[in-house]
């Protein structure tokens, strides 16, 4: 039987994408956007400039409805059966005997 070893050395081959981290990543930039397009939004109000203040608003709605979705997504992710997080708080919260039994034969 041949068993490669692990090295610390190499990246995990764990190809899933650290979600929770994903998304929040996201929900960032697009916040990062949004203060962008609302200084935007105020320069256009200053120059009395409708058109393009009404194209930012545009713009503005809809990444506010992006994040508002990613962070649905997110809740509803953390409330998922399998989720791993959720049932490790679980877990730990139902267990009134963690480290009552000791395994002495170890």
């Amino acid at each position: 039987m041949n068993i490669p070893a692990i090295s610390s050395g190499y990246p995990s081959t764990d190809t899933r994408p650290n979600q929770s981290f994903g998304v929040d990543a996201k929900i960032k930039s697009l916040e990062q956007k949004l203060q962008k397009l609302n200084t935007a939004r105020q320069k256009a109000i200053q120059r009395k400039d409708e058109e393009e203040k009404k194209k930012i608003e545009k713009q503005i709605q809809e990444i506010e409805n992006q994040i508002q979705q990613l962070r649905q997504q997110e809740k509803e992710r953390t409330k998922e059966p399998g989720n791993d997080e959720s049932n490790a708080k679980e877990a730990s919260q139902n267990s009134t005997d963690i480290g009552k039994y000791i395994d002495v034969y170890a």
